[in-house]
């Protein structure tokens, strides 16, 4: 499933993606119980996330929250 910022706060599932106004795509994928956060097309994480924990970042002139779930990753604006 793909989310679009206008729906947000989301709470994305392995394998669905959120697109912020400006285009780019955040999306995780589960990495012995860390969530690999990617944002854009790169391939490679941003961050590793486990459950409980938070990251922030910022594009597009905005800021985001990224929290990861014991299954998921919920997105917010900062």
């Amino acid at each position: 499933m793909e989310y679009k910022e206008s729906q947000m706060p989301v709470v994305l599932k392995e394998n669905e993606s959120l697109i912020l106004d400006d285009g780019t795509t955040v999306r995780f994928e589960e990495a012995s119980g860390a969530r690999d956060i990617m944002v854009g097309e790169d391939f490679s994480p941003r961050i590793s996330l486990f459950p409980g924990n938070t990251y922030s970042f910022s594009q597009g002139g905005h800021t985001y929250l990224c929290t990861a779930g014991d299954w998921d990753l919920k997105v917010e604006k900062g």
